[in-house]
């Protein structure tokens, strides 16, 4: 179990660390000529990163979300596949 719960914080790292470069990115392609003043108080600061921050992580939620679907249908197909294949490993090598 050990090893199973290592491998799923890797994988929660790992995801977090790719939204974050997604969200990121959507910023950057959402305000080619920087951030702006957003919430009109005169001045660029972290909240207007931190609203610009906030769309663009609606609208990666939003393209992840309409993709979840078909992403799932794949990784449940070759999930079964690479776990037949792993139990047939471990098979023959106890075997053998």
């Amino acid at each position: 179990m050990g090893f199973l719960r290592k491998l799923l914080g890797f994988g929660t790292t790992v995801a977090g660390t790719v939204a974050a470069v997604k969200v990121t990115e959507k910023v950057k392609e959402n305000n080619p000529d920087g951030v702006q003043d957003v919430n009109g108080d005169g001045k660029v600061d972290y909240k207007d990163y931190a609203i610009e921050a906030k769309k663009a992580a609606k609208e990666v939620y939003a393209e992840v979300k309409e993709k979840a679907p078909v992403v799932m249908a794949e990784a449940k197909e070759k999930g079964s596949e690479f776990y037949q294949d792993a139990k047939e490993k471990v098979k023959d090598t106890f075997n053998g």
